[in-house]
């Protein structure tokens, strides 16, 4: 399935409320075509020195000192005064005595940047960007190799690997063990002219191959479970019409689980998908967002389950994907299984069981959800910088249903 069907993704779905914002703002239409050419800093030429978020305040190399000019647009790669890339725009030029150039600025937009052009990027990020940090002790990090059936191109996964204990509610503890395998994706395509913005359209996607196993006693009445595993950040440079865009990717693996009821678990599940979320701004008809949920294989469930109540078990991946790290939208993916259970039974790992007491209800079940963001400011000014809470996407399927093949008395019930 194309990056194109269905990628996209918070990013998309802010950048272009950005973008549909700055076209209907008049100051922001005449900041669509840069005065002059951006300056980009960190590609061996002018370099960011420093860089105050709060104040604007930014320092350029001597180098600037006969190109920086107010109204330009500072396109900076991650440095060390600003490791996630930064877009600004020039409002007040100073020479300093050592030969460095102080500037004041303030947050730039991308139709600022690219203007009356066209831009159009499909990239598979290489897993090797990210930094990774470990949330329990003993995680793993491996590189698996993934083939490309149609095209029988080789790529990267990026596999995580962990096996830690959660704390239950009670004081007590569940044994948790998952990996998950992660090929991510960005599309952005943009399509400008001297004061508005014609098309836009921006998107994340991933191959996902996910396993987990959980094994425990649970006694808690609607408790929500939520463990980081390890937490993701990358913050990769793209180019757009010849210009270097950066993408910020800052995203964590939970294992989540959610029970209700006295249920006992012992069971096992995987699951793979390639799915996306994605938005598109088109002048005159606004914007839109969707999502792919792409085409999802599970495997069958394997273990046993007794008690009475409802538990559900999956590995949630939250995070945020913005340009520039400004216009983007936060998200969440967690593929899950989910038990409904009075009694006991153990799953013979082919879709059927092997034995049973009371009735057993088993789905799988795939949720996206997040949040836009923007934040815009126009000379100064702002013009909206808020969240929009949504849910995109939310899928739950059959997997098992069976009725009870016993009296009520060989129900058990988990003390």
């Amino acid at each position: 399935m194309s990056i194109r069907k269905k990628t996209a993704s918070v990013l998309a779905v802010t950048s272009v409320l950005a973008l549909c914002g700055l076209a209907a703002a008049p100051s922001a239409s005449a900041a669509a075509a840069p005065v002059v050419a951006p300056l980009v800093t960190g590609a061996g030429g002018v370099e960011l020195l420093s860089y105050d978020e709060e104040t604007g305040d930014a320092v350029l190399s001597a180098g600037a000192a006969s190109t920086v000019k107010v109204g330009q647009v500072i396109d900076s790669l991650p440095c060390e005064a600003a490791p996630d890339g930064v877009l600004l725009v020039v409002t007040a030029v100073r020479k300093t005595a050592d030969g460095t150039v102080a500037v004041s600025t303030r947050p730039g937009a991308i139709n600022e940047l690219l203007g009356s052009q066209t831009a159009s990027v499909r990239t598979t990020l290489s897993p090797s960007s990210f930094d990774i940090t470990p949330e329990v002790s003993g995680l793993k990090v491996s590189y698996v190799p993934r083939i490309d059936g149609a095209s029988a191109s080789a790529s990267l996964a990026l596999r995580l690997s962990a096996d830690t204990d959660i704390e239950l509610p009670d004081g007590s503890s569940a044994e948790f063990s998952g990996s998950m395998e992660v090929v991510p994706a960005i599309e952005f395509d943009y399509t400008g002219a001297v004061f508005d913005v014609q098309k836009a359209h921006v998107g994340f996607s991933a191959d996902t191959t996910a396993d987990w196993h959980v094994k425990g006693r649970f006694k808690t009445d609607d408790t929500s479970i939520k463990v980081p595993i390890a937490s993701l950040n990358a913050a990769p440079v793209v180019k757009a019409a010849g210009l270097p865009v950066v993408v910020n990717l800052d995203l964590t693996l939970y294992a989540h689980i959610t029970a209700n009821g006295r249920v006992t678990v012992d069971i096992e599940q995987s699951y793979a998908d390639d799915w996306g979320v994605y938005a598109d701004y088109t002048k005159g008809q606004g914007w839109r967002k969707g999502t792919d949920s792409g085409s999802n294989t599970e495997s069958p469930v394997t273990g046993a389950i007794s008690g009475q109540g409802d538990i559900r078990t999956g590995l949630l991946t939250e995070g945020t994907v913005a340009i520039f790290d400004s216009l983007g939208a936060r998200a969440g993916i967690e593929p899950y299984v989910r038990t409904v259970v009075s009694g006991s039974v153990v799953f013979d790992g082919e879709g059927g069981v092997e034995s049973q007491t009371g009735p057993v209800e088993l789905y799988g079940g795939l949720d996206i959800g997040g949040a836009l963001f923007a934040r815009l400011r126009i000379l100064g000014t702002t013009l909206f910088e808020r969240e929009l809470p949504f849910t995109i996407y939310h899928e739950e399927w059959p997997l098992l249903g069976i009725p009870g093949t016993s009296s009520d008395d060989d129900v058990f019930a988990a003390s």
